[in-house]
């Protein structure tokens, strides 16, 4: 999430890692959950018209292609910590727990 928060808002992690409050970074997770960030909208309007395109050249007994099928960028889910782990740096798995209510 820190990655594409950056590119959206032109700054580098260590920016965001710095100047951005626990608050800030989980108002941006809460609007990111409702709203797209500008990679997530480029990849969701090419798919779009990737599927439009291809559904229209497809062969009619051919079945119908998804925009999922077209979609670039993939959902994942926020890697955990292994049990145990400690670190000096406050990851952004551990910063994510954290913003969530986590320990």
């Amino acid at each position: 999430m820190l990655h594409r928060l950056a590119l959206a808002l032109h700054r580098t992690v260590a920016e965001i890692e710095d100047g951005m409050s626990e608050r800030e970074l989980r108002d941006w997770y809460a609007f990111a959950a409702e709203h797209p960030l500008p990679d997530e909208l480029a990849d969701l309007h090419s798919a779009l018209l990737c599927s439009i395109v291809a559904n229209l050249a497809r062969a009619p007994d051919s079945a119908p292609l998804q925009l999922v099928d077209f979609l670039i960028l993939k959902t994942r889910a926020t890697p955990e910590l292994p049990e145990g782990f400690v670190d000096v740096e406050l990851t952004e798995a551990e910063r994510f727990k954290r913003v969530l209510g986590g320990r």
